[in-house]
């Protein structure tokens, strides 16, 4: 009986076998999968009003080898949302929850209206788009739909709608659509205040076909006799009253910064060093440009000229002016970069950096600074983190952050020193001012921080290649839910230098540190933080007008630790680190957070005050005196970024 069933079973495995090798012929044709093309959206408008008509299109763009329609049947998921869920049924009328390309398609186009009544409000509303296995760029953008076209009366250049006394500015009146018929905005200061104002215009007229106008340059006048910064308002209205393009707010609101008030301590006020800091450098190369731009309030800066020192607290006549980033809002001061996603470009890039996008940043997020940073048109850098998923150099995290570098230079690579970014040499005899505020972070768990790193960590001697022995200048850093309020509200400055035995710093090594708590509470206000590396025995970091902490080669012997901070062990010298990172490499759970960037910006330029974690840099400048060297190391001299 047993040898009967082994037969059987042996004869049933061969059948098995025979249809299996029958069904499995070379010649039979099997469909391939279908190959994806790149996609793109498109709008035909980001500004909508009742009754109007929203156009989204979807453009095959083509692979490489120049295809351009559609391999097969795709089905696009569409969505309307704002901060506060989905508003697809609530400000449009059938809109399409999926949009269907055809095969053969190269585009299509939906049309969906948007309500004829009901709103009563501006929304910011994301629509985006997604095709699994496909690649889309614009695949999400910001339309804002709304009641009305309404009309606004702006600061140009400047949404914090501050400023200094002698210092001029120039109102912005606009809407956010072609004007059928002109409109005129009267302008009245309140009373008394009239007399603050030189060359106020009494209206602004948009003509027909247009949708700006800009006032002439006005001047708050300089009055000795006051004291103290106050708040201007101008009452605005439109002639009609009853226009068809309301006005957004009825009153402009002007924070008048006075000269005159008293001096800070010297730690908290940055006219020890500058009498005016929201004064641009620039360069004699990009004076047209800056005009152009529409900036009045400048200084032409040349290699060699004189610290400016206003408060005498720097030594006279030492520190001389190298070079600056002053992040111009001009094409001669930015790049183009795209999103590690491939569906956003940003030209607002700051040239002159590159992406900090190391595993000790990239803990809790990915940097992304194609959408998590860029120079805003009152010519700031400004980088933010957001709960959002986002594809990094270390995998893909929940969050996306910004983090930047210059002067980085790697020893044995002949190409480093004609990147960008490696176009200042950092050597003792330099000192280095950066110009920064923290804001909408605390509580957040976010690291703001300024640093420099010593060059010798890329392709270095193993000696001093290990953090933290080849030397770190914490410059600024901000911990935003540390236990002591003040520090939460302040900065710390800390160096960082590795033990006599390399290798073996860790988390045990010579760290001293210092909590600027003097400052605490100003932190959103611009202040001035600032590394002298005074020569190979000496660093000290400050801010504004005094020194906070001082380092010797002396106390890190006698504290066992090795000094890093030469030009013989940092032979490629010391480079330039901005980061937003996570504190404790921990996950932020922070509600402000949890929007999309393209949400987050245009909350920040309606909205300077918006709870959003976030670094701005003004600007970096860079000082020498007569014992730095370059040491004839190359670098790029031809970039001149203020």
């Amino acid at each position: 009986m047993k040898k009967i069933l082994e037969w059987t079973y042996l004869w049933m495995l061969l059948i098995l076998v025979a249809v299996s090798m029958s069904g499995c012929s070379d010649d039979d044709n099997v469909s391939p999968l279908a190959e994806p093309v790149p996609l793109k959206m498109t709008l035909n408008s980001t500004d909508l009003v009742m009754g109007e008509m929203l156009e989204i299109t979807f453009d095959v763009t083509g692979t490489e080898e120049g295809k351009k329609t559609m391999n097969e049947d795709l089905n696009i998921r569409l969505s309307a949302t704002t901060d506060k869920g989905a508003v697809d049924q609530l400000v449009f009328d059938d809109f399409p929850s999926v949009v269907t390309m055809k095969q053969g398609e190269t585009t299509k186009t939906v049309r969906v209206p948007v309500k004829k009544e009901g709103l009563n409000r501006e929304r910011s509303v994301e629509i985006s788009a997604f095709a699994r296995g496909y690649r889309m760029a614009g695949a999400l953008q910001i339309v804002t739909v709304s009641d009305y076209h309404y009309s606004k009366v702006s600061l140009k250049n400047n949404a914090d709608n501050t400023v200094k006394e002698g210092q001029t500015f120039v109102l912005v009146a606009s809407v956010n659509t072609t004007l059928r018929d002109e409109l005129t905005i009267t302008i009245t200061p309140k009373a008394g205040e009239g007399e603050r104002y030189e060359n106020l215009p009494l209206e602004l007229t948009i003509p027909a076909g247009a949708n700006s106008v800009e006032s002439a340059p006005i001047t708050i006048i300089k009055d000795v006799n006051t004291t103290e910064d106050e708040e201007l308002t101008l009452d605005l209205a439109t002639v009609p009253v009853l226009s068809r393009y309301p006005l957004q707010a009825t009153k402009l609101i002007i924070k008048k910064i006075d000269i005159h008030k008293n001096m800070g301590s010297e730690v908290r006020d940055e006219r020890w060093l500058y009498e005016d800091a929201d004064q641009l450098f620039v360069s004699p190369k990009n004076e047209a440009a800056i005009k152009a731009w529409g900036q009045t309030n400048y200084q032409v800066m040349n290699e060699g000229d004189p610290h400016p020192n206003s408060g005498k607290v720097l030594p006279e006549g030492k520190w001389k002016f190298f070079r600056a980033y002053e992040f111009h809002k001009i094409s001669l001061c930015l790049t183009t970069k795209e999103s590690n996603d491939k569906t956003y470009v940003s030209n607002e890039y700051p040239l002159g950096f590159a992406d900090q996008n190391t595993a000790a940043v990239e803990t809790a997020g990915s940097v992304d600074n194609a959408k998590y940073a860029w120079v805003t048109d009152e010519g700031y850098l400004r980088m933010i983190s957001l709960k959002e998923r986002t594809p990094g150099n270390n995998g893909t995290k929940d969050f996306g952050t910004s983090a930047f570098y210059s002067c980085k230079f790697m020893r044995g690579n002949v190409n480093s020193p004609t990147w960008a970014s490696s176009n200042i040499r950092i050597y003792p005899g330099m000192r280095i001012e950066t110009r920064a505020r923290i804001r909408g972070a605390e509580n957040s768990g976010m690291l703001p921080g300024i640093w420099l790193q010593g060059n010798e960590q890329v392709g270095g001697d193993s000696q001093w290649n290990v953090w933290p022995d080849f030397g770190e200048i914490d410059v600024m850093e901000n911990n935003t839910k540390h236990g002591n309020l003040s520090y939460r509200r302040s900065a710390e400055q800390t160096f960082h230098i590795g033990n006599t035995a390399p290798g073996t710093g860790g988390s045990r090594h010579y760290n001293p540190t210092v909590a600027v708590t003097d400052i605490a509470g100003t932190i959103d206000q611009f202040q001035i933080y600032w590394m002298e590396w005074v020569d190979n025995q000496t660093v000290r970091m400050g801010v504004n007008g005094k020194t906070t902490i001082t380092i010797t080669e002396a106390q890190a012997l006698a504290n066992g630790a090795r000094w890093p901070f030469t030009d013989k062990v940092n032979t490629e010298g010391l480079y330039y680190i901005l980061t937003m990172m996570f504190l404790g490499k921990q996950a932020p759970n922070y509600p402000s957070m949890e929007m999309s960037y393209l949400t987050a910006r245009n909350m920040l330029k309606n909205n300077p005050d918006a709870l959003i974690p976030r670094m701005e840099i003004d600007w970096v400048r860079f000082y020498i005196d007569d014992t730095y060297t370059d040491h004839d190391m190359p670098y790029r001299k031809d970039l001149i970024l203020y």
